[in-house]
C-alpha cells in the first residue's frame, strides 16, 4: 500500500515537474535567499516564465500572469525594517489564486475539486471564502534560507497547480472565463 502512495506521489510530482520549464537564467540561482524583497522576487519570476505589476505603492504585492494563462498574486509578508535599514527585510512569501464563484457547478463537483485537490496536490491548499470565491493558496518560508533556483521553480510549480484546479473544478469548457485577481478591474 505504501508503495501505491509513493508512486502515485511520485507520478504526480513528476506530471507537473515535465511541465514546468523553468530554467534560470540567472548566475545567482544558486545563492542563497534569507529573505524576500521585491527585486528578487522580479528576477525569480521573470525566470519561472512570468510576468508581474505591482498592486500596491510599496510593491509589497505583485500580480503574476504564468506563461499557462494563470494569473495569481505575490504578497511578501513578516515584513520588517530593522533599525538604521534601508530596506524592508521580508520572511515570507503567500501565492494566491483566485477563482470566481462557481456558478452553475454542483456542489458535489466542487466539493470533489476540493478533495482531489487536496490530495493530489502538496505545493498548495485550497480554501473556499466568504464570497465563494476558491483561492489556491502556497506559503513559502525564507527564515533558514531557500535558493533562487528553488523559489523559482516553488512560482513555477505555483502557476501549473493553478491551472490543475482551474480544470478540476470547473472542466475543460471553461477554463478560459473563470479566473481573477484580487484588486484587479474586472470590467
Amino acid at each position: 500500500m505504501q508503495r501505491f502512495f509513493l508512486a502515485s506521489a511520485m507520478a504526480m510530482g513528476m506530471s507537473l515537474a515535465g511541465s514546468v520549464n523553468a530554467q534560470p537564467t540567472n548566475p545567482a540561482a544558486s545563492s542563497i535567499l534569507d529573505s524576500i524583497d521585491d527585486e528578487m522576487l522580479r528576477i525569480a519570476i521573470s525566470n519561472a516564465g512570468a510576468s508581474a505589476a505591482p498592486l500596491d505603492d510599496d510593491a509589497n504585492t505583485l500580480r503574476i500572469a504564468f506563461p499557462n494563462g494563470m494569473r495569481g498574486v505575490a504578497r511578501r509578508m513578516a515584513c520588517i525594517k530593522a533599525p538604521g535599514a534601508q530596506e524592508v527585510e521580508c520572511k515570507g512569501l503567500i501565492l494566491l489564486g483566485y477563482f470566481s464563484k462557481p456558478e452553475g457547478v454542483s456542489k458535489a463537483r466542487q466539493q470533489d475539486a476540493l478533495t482531489r485537490f487536496g490530495l493530489e496536490q502538496n505545493l498548495a491548499s485550497v480554501i473556499v471564502n466568504r464570497e465563494g470565491e476558491h483561492v489556491v493558496k502556497a506559503y513559502v518560508i525564507f527564515d533558514g534560507g531557500i535558493t533562487l533556483e528553488n523559489l523559482i521553480v516553488r512560482l513555477s510549480l505555483f502557476g501549473a497547480s493553478m491551472k490543475e484546479y482551474q480544470g478540476l473544478l470547473y472542466g475543460p469548457a471553461e477554463k478560459s472565463k473563470t479566473q481573477s485577481v484580487k484588486g484587479e478591474d474586472q470590467s
